[in-house]
C-alpha cells in the first residue's frame, strides 16, 4: 500500500506539475500575444484612423474654399452689379428714416402676402435671378436650399426662389457681410433654418463696386448634401466619421443624428487641436465607458476665417468605431489559441495518468521546454526519443513553437506591408493635394494646361509631355500645350498621327492607354518615332462627368511600364484636372456672357 500511494501520489504530482506548467506557458504566451497584438492593431487601426479623418477634413476644405470662390465669382457678374445698381438708385434723394419706413412697410406685406405681386415679379423675373439660375442649375442637384441677392438697404434684389422675408438687413449674416459699407465675407456655423426646414450652411458676399460694399450675395447649402463626404468615407462596419466644433456640439453625425449625442469635455480636449493625430479613449461618442480608438484633423479653414463666422468656433473631424469590431482580431487569435491550448492540455493530462512511470524524466525536458518556450525563447526545441506519446507530445510543443515563431514573423510582415501601404496612400494624398492646389490657384485654361502638365511630368518622371485637345480655331484635336519637347513642323506631324490614333482610342472608350514599348507595340502600325523622341508613351483622359475633354500625354525616352496604383492615380488626377479645365471653360463663358453687358 505504501508503494501503491507513492505511485499514485506521484503520478498525481506529475499530471498536476504538468497541467500547472502547461497552464502558465499558455497564459505567457496568449498574454503576450495578446499584449503584442492589441498595441499594433492599436497603432495600426489609429494610423488609418487620422488618415480618414485627415482626407475628409481635406475634402471639406477644399469644399468650402471652392464654395467661397464660387460666390465671389457671382459677386463679380454684371448682371448682378447691375440689379444692384438700379435697385440702390431708387433711394437717391431719400433720407434714411424715410427709406427705413419704406422698406418695412413693403416686408410688412410681403411677410403678410398683401400686395407683392409686383414686388415678387420684379425679383423673381430680371436678369441677375436668371443668371443666378443659371448657375444653380449647373451645380449639384440640391445642394443649395436658395441663392439671393440685396442692395445695400438688405431688401431683395434678385432670388432664385420666392424667399420668406423682403428685407434682411437686420440678419446676422447681412450685417457681417455688408460691414458698414466695408465688405467682408461671413460663413455661419451650421443651424435649422426656419425659413426651410432644414439643417443649413450659409456663405455670405459683398457686392463690390469703387472699393465699397453695394449689396450682398447669400448663397443658403442643405448641411446633407454639403458634407456628403463624411457619410461616405468609412473603412470598417461600424465606423463613421463626425464633425463637431470647439465648443462640443456635434454640427453632423450620418449614422445617430447629432441631437442623441454630445462630445464629453474631455474628448473635446483632445481632439481640438490644429494637428491631425489619434488617441485612445473612453469617451467615445456612441460607445462611452469602452476602450476605442479615435483620429481626428481639424477643418484648417476654420482657423483662417474672421473671429465673426462660424460663431467663432473651430471645425474637427473625428471618427467613432465599436470596439468590438477594432479588436475583433485579436479576441479571435486568443479564442482560437486557447481552445488549441485547452485541448492540449487535457491530452497532457490523459498522457500523464496512463504513462506516469515512464514519464517522469521525460516531463522534467517538457516542463525546460515549456518554461523556455513560455519566457518567449521559441527557437528552442525538446529532444526526446522515447518511442511513444511522449515523444509525440514533445513533438507537439515544437510545432507550437515553430507556429508561433511563423506568426510573430507573419505579424511582423502584416505591419511591415501595412506600414508600405500608409506610405504609398501618403505619397499619394500628397500628390494629389499638389495637383488640386496647382488646378485651384486659378481658372485661366492655359495656366491650367501649363501647371497640370508641369505637376504630372515631375511627378510620374516623364521626359516630357503635351495636353491634346480640340482646338476651336482650328476645328480639330491639336496640341494646346506641351513641356519638354521641341516641336519643329515635321516632328509635330508625326506625334500628331500618334496622338490622334491614341486619342481616338481614349475617346471611344474613356480608359487610359499606355505602351511600355512603342517600337514592339502591334496595336501602332504605320505610326514610328525616332526612339530618341519617345519609345513608352501615356495617354490619359481628363474627364469631367463621364466626357474627355483633352487628352494629357506622357512621353518617356526609356522603357516605361506603370503599375495598377500608378494607373489608378493618374485616372483620378485626369478627373480633377477635367473638372479644372471645365470649371475654365465655364468660367470664360460666364465672362463672355457678360462681356456685352459691360459694353453696353
Amino acid at each position: 500500500m505504501e508503494r501503491g500511494q507513492k505511485r499514485a501520489g506521484l503520478q498525481k504530482r506529475l499530471i498536476l506539475s504538468t497541467l500547472a506548467v502547461s497552464f502558465f506557458a499558455g497564459v505567457m504566451v496568449l498574454g503576450l500575444i495578446y499584449f503584442t497584438g492589441k498595441a499594433t492593431l492599436k497603432e495600426t487601426i489609429g494610423g488609418t484612423f487620422r488618415e480618414l479623418a485627415e482626407t475628409v477634413s481635406s475634402n471639406i476644405d477644399l469644399s468650402i474654399a471652392h464654395h467661397l470662390e464660387e460666390s465671389k465669382l457671382l459677386s463679380s457678374a454684371n448682371s448682378v452689379l447691375s440689379a444692384i445698381e438700379a435697385s440702390n438708385l431708387i433711394y437717391e434723394g431719400e433720407t434714411d428714416e424715410a427709406i427705413g419706413k419704406r422698406v418695412l412697410e413693403i416686408e410688412d406685406r410681403w411677410t403678410g402676402a398683401v400686395g407683392v405681386n409686383a414686388y415678387l415679379f420684379e425679383v423673381l423675373n430680371n436678369r441677375a435671378t436668371d443668371f443666378l439660375k443659371d448657375f444653380m442649375a449647373g451645380a449639384e442637384q440640391g445642394i443649395h436650399n436658395i441663392l439671393l441677392v440685396t442692395n445695400e438697404r438688405g431688401a431683395v434684389v434678385a432670388a432664385t426662389a420666392k424667399p420668406k422675408h423682403y428685407y434682411y438687413g437686420d440678419q446676422k449674416w447681412w450685417r457681417a457681410a455688408y460691414n458698414n459699407g466695408i465688405g467682408a465675407v461671413y460663413v455661419s456655423d451650421i443651424y435649422v433654418n426656419e425659413e426651410f426646414g432644414i439643417r443649413t450652411f450659409d456663405i455670405a458676399t459683398p457686392v463690390m463696386k469703387g472699393g465699397r460694399a453695394i449689396g450682398v450675395i447669400l448663397m443658403s447649402h442643405n448641411v446633407d448634401i454639403f458634407f456628403k463626404a463624411i457619410t461616405t468615407a468609412k473603412v470598417g462596419e461600424t465606423d463613421h466619421v463626425m464633425l463637431a466644433n470647439s465648443e462640443g456640439e456635434l454640427l453632423f453625425c450620418p449614422a445617430f443624428g447629432i441631437k442623441e449625442h454630445r462630445l464629453d469635455k474631455g474628448l473635446v480636449k483632445e481632439i481640438s487641436k490644429e494637428q491631425s493625430g489619434w488617441i485612445v479613449t473612453t469617451s467615445d461618442v456612441h460607445f462611452p465607458g469602452r476602450e476605442s480608438i479615435v483620429g481626428f484633423a481639424p477643418v484648417k479653414i476654420t482657423y483662417t476665417l474672421g473671429k465673426d463666422n462660424l460663431g467663432g468656433r473651430r471645425w474637427y473631424v473625428f471618427t467613432s468605431q465599436d470596439p468590438s469590431e477594432t479588436f475583433m482580431p485579436v479576441f479571435s487569435l486568443l479564442i482560437r489559441i486557447g481552445i488549441a491550448g485547452l485541448i492540449g492540455a487535457c491530452l497532457i493530462i490523459i498522457l500523464g495518468y496512463l504513462n506516469a512511470g515512464k514519464i517522469v524524466k521525460p516531463v522534467k525536458e517538457l516542463q525546460k521546454g515549456a518554461d523556455l518556450i513560455g519566457t518567449g525563447d521559441l527557437d528552442y526545441r525538446i529532444s526526446i526519443k522515447t518511442g511513444d506519446e511522449i515523444e509525440d507530445l514533445a513533438a507537439r510543443f515544437n510545432d507550437m513553437a515553430s507556429k508561433l515563431k511563423l506568426f510573430y514573423i507573419k505579424l511582423e510582415e502584416m505591419v511591415k506591408e501595412r506600414t508600405r501601404e500608409l506610405e504609398q496612400r501618403n505619397e499619394e494624398i500628397s500628390i494629389h493635394y499638389s495637383v488640386v492646389s496647382t488646378l485651384n490657384q486659378s481658372l485661366d485654361l492655359e495656366r491650367t494646361f501649363s501647371e497640370s502638365l508641369k505637376t504630372l511630368i515631375e511627378v510620374m518622371k516623364a521626359d516630357s509631355g503635351v495636353i491634346w485637345m480640340l482646338d476651336n480655331r482650328r476645328r480639330r484635336f491639336a496640341i494646346v500645350a506641351s513641356m519638354g519637347i521641341d516641336l519643329n513642323p515635321e516632328r509635330e506631324q508625326k506625334f500628331s498621327e500618334l496622338f490622334e490614333y491614341i486619342g481616338d482610342k481614349i475617346i471611344s472608350s474613356g480608359k487610359m492607354w499606355t505602351s511600355e514599348n512603342i517600337s514592339v507595340d502591334e496595336r501602332i502600325e504605320g505610326i514610328t518615332l525616332p526612339e530618341e523622341d519617345c519609345l513608352a508613351i501615356v495617354g490619359i483622359p481628363l474627364k469631367s462627368k463621364d466626357k474627355v475633354l483633352a487628352i494629357m500625354y506622357l512621353v518617356y525616352k526609356n522603357i516605361r511600364a506603370l503599375t495598377s496604383r500608378e494607373e489608378d492615380l493618374l485616372l483620378s488626377i485626369g478627373s480633377h484636372i477635367g473638372i479644372a479645365i471645365e470649371n475654365s471653360l465655364l468660367f470664360a463663358k460666364l465672362l463672355r456672357h457678360d462681356e456685352p453687358e459691360t459694353k453696353g
